[in-house]
């Protein structure tokens, strides 16, 4: 028998054991010695199967060639099969229970979907980089040009201002197929509005006019504020509160609410904040910052335009002599961050910065259009000419995936204007779409990027909202269907009035104190008290129906109302017949003249004694000046 092993025997063999240990060199050296022969492995592996796959190719080609004359045979053998006796005359095949080959029908989906794709792309320019599929026309209400337009940032609300001195406010929602605004005014009469512009939130509505003052509108349309006209007697335009002259143009801060630009005939451009605004005088006392434009020579020149960057870090200034100047937001505004003094030959009109802040486009009244790189601003990238430009206030600016660049023309001709909507491509400035207008002009247009509308202002007065059915969100679509709701003179809308004087703060305990609390109560009583003995008002007594029986208190009934007033009044109807219903009234009387003659009743009765022979009184003047005053008479003696 074997003896039982311990504890100590197990250990013995573990105790013998060691760790592995790892050559790293000899590892590596058997690595690379390995590397060449698994390359040659792997390169015949390859070549294997590139044999393989090559026979195996031309097995299947053999098969095929086997194949396909077999293919043939079985095609004919079938179509003898299912030729059978011929058809008899006027017999047609039922296509409906035809079954279609699927290999054709999937080829036939493919040529359609190509066919549709090519169409989309060629439709694509139309309706869906520019809307212009639909349009709809908005009456301004006068014949005078437009020269403002603005749309809120939702796309909900527009303004249009003209040169008849109007301002009309328009709400997608709440207008019907009639198209009429919410509100039209007159902001200042007998100016022209210039420019309109709302804020960043769309709460504030800006409006310059040929007036040095400003207004703001709030979103309901009613003036919130105004600012100061400044002295115009001061030589330093710095320390006037306010524009001495016409304001050419304002717009906001593209992210501060709060913030506006505007600039003025009297050469200067001024930042504005409705933080200064004063309750009590409802009035922006002052401005932030005073921006003076010079020439060459250091004279004033007149800033036309101006327009904020995209990220609000710059300003841009399009004068009169054709100089665009251009400031570091936020700096001294003493010298210009980028000037080029001969942009354009004529005043610039319009101006926009590209969505990366690098490139600006101007557009000016010498009838071109221009492409700027900031980087370097002495000479323009391209240039567009040929441009007819009547107005001031014509407009450009960016589609809102920048591809297009969009501007009006207006040609004056005999009996007004012509004028077109053109849409160039930012890249090379080649014209990619064209809207002509035969009697009016393009002055104003606006590519609202969230409704994808385009509003277009023109020189009779009335705007074009063009848009797409597909692509165009909300704006005009929502209105040119909507039915004109009917006015009803039956919907009264009653507000009671509704007094409650012990709510008023003198009847209100002004602390916790006893006595504060007694006079409290006191005032209520003593009010109380008065209100009770006070008069009340004696109210008129209504008027008596009316009555049916007899006579009573003074009041008589109505005649007819019993048997003796109807046999009485029927009486007197018969017996005045004929002379109520006779129409000649001198003739009926004259039918009782002879009968009067012979029985007279009233005045021949007292002269009858003395008839037929009538008794007058003598005449007793025998000198012929007894008709003649007494002072005329002649003296005697």
């Amino acid at each position: 028998m074997s003896e039982p092993s311990t504890s100590e025997d197990r250990k013995r063999p573990m105790e013998t054991k060691k760790a592995r240990t790892f050559d790293l060199e000899a590892m590596m050296s058997q690595t690379l010695a390995n590397a060449p022969q698994y390359k040659h492995d792997e390169q015949q592996k390859s070549n294997i199967i590139l044999d393989v796959g090559e026979n195996s190719e031309k097995a299947r080609q053999g098969i095929e060639k086997i194949t396909i004359p077999e293919k043939q045979q079985a095609a004919e053998e079938e179509s003898d099969d299912d030729a059978g006796p011929a058809l008899p005359p006027g017999f047609q095949v039922d296509k409906s229970m035809i079954v279609a080959d699927p290999e054709a029908e999937r080829k036939k989906l493919r040529d359609e979907e190509e066919n549709s794709e090519d169409e989309y792309d060629e439709a694509l320019i139309v309706s869906t980089l520019i809307p212009a599929e639909s349009e709809v026309t908005i009456k301004s209400g006068v014949d005078k040009a437009v020269t403002a337009l603005a749309i809120d940032a939702q796309g909900c609300k527009f303004a249009i201002g003209t040169q008849g001195y109007t301002v009309n406010l328009y709400d997608y929602q709440k207008m019907d197929k009639l198209l009429k605004p919410y509100r039209d005014l007159m902001p200042a009469e007998c100016h022209v509005i210039n420019s309109l512009a709302y804020n960043v939130n769309g709460e504030k509505l800006l409006i310059t006019t040929g007036e040095a003052i400003l207004r703001i509108l709030d979103r309901n349309g009613q003036q919130w504020a105004e600012t100061s006209k400044g002295d115009q007697y001061l030589v330093d335009v710095n320390k006037t509160k306010g524009h001495t002259s016409a304001v050419n143009a304002g717009c906001w801060h593209p992210y501060n609410k709060h913030e506006f630009m505007t600039c003025s005939d009297d050469g200067t451009i001024r930042l504005w904040s409705t933080e200064d605004f004063k309750e009590v005088t409802k009035c922006i006392n002052t401005q932030k910052k005073v921006i003076r434009c010079r020439n060459a020579g250091g004279k004033k020149v007149i800033p036309n335009c101006c327009a904020y960057s995209r990220d609000g870090k710059l300003i841009a200034a399009g004068c009169d002599d054709g100089s665009i100047h251009i400031w570091k937001h936020g700096g001294l505004y003493v010298n210009t961050q980028y000037l080029n003094r001969k942009a354009h030959t004529a005043t610039v009109t319009s101006m926009q910065f590209s969505l990366d802040n690098k490139k600006l486009i101007s557009r000016s009244m010498d009838g071109t259009l221009k492409i700027w790189e900031l980087a370097k601003f002495k000479e323009p990238i391209l240039v567009k000419d040929g441009l007819d430009t009547a107005f001031p206030h014509t407009d450009l600016g960016y589609s809102p995936d920048t591809n297009f660049i969009y501007t009006g023309t207006q040609t004056l001709k005999k009996g007004g204007y012509s004028g077109s909507l053109l849409f160039f491509a930012s890249e090379n400035l080649e014209l990619q779409y064209k809207i002509e207008y035969e009697n009016e002009g393009c002055v104003k247009i606006v590519w609202h990027p969230k409704i994808e509308q385009i509003l277009v202002g023109l020189t009779n007065g009335n705007v074009k909202n063009y848009y797409d059915t597909k692509f165009s969100q909300r704006g005009a679509r929502l209105c040119v269907d909507k039915q004109v709701r009917r006015p009803r003179a039956t919907e009264v809308v009653k507000e009671e009035m509704i007094l409650a004087p012990l709510a008023l703060e003198m009847f209100q305990a002004k602390g916790e104190d006893a006595e504060e609390k007694e006079v409290t109560e006191f005032r209520l009583k003593k009010y109380l008290r008065i209100y009770n003995n006070a008069q009340r008002p004696n109210f008129r007594t209504p008027a008596d129906i009316p009555k049916d029986g007899p006579g009573q208190g003074g009041r008589v009934a109505a005649a007819g109302s019993t048997l003796h007033s109807y046999v009485a009044q029927q009486l007197g109807v018969n017996r005045n017949k004929e002379f109520i219903g006779d129409d000649d009234v001198r003739q009926s009387i004259l039918r009782h003249a002879e009968e009067a003659e012979k029985n007279p009743l009233y005045i021949n009765k007292a002269y009858y004694k003395t008839q037929p022979k009538p008794v007058f009184q003598a005449d007793n003047s025998d000198d012929e000046g007894d008709g003649q005053p007494v002072f005329k008479a002649q003296k005697l003696g």
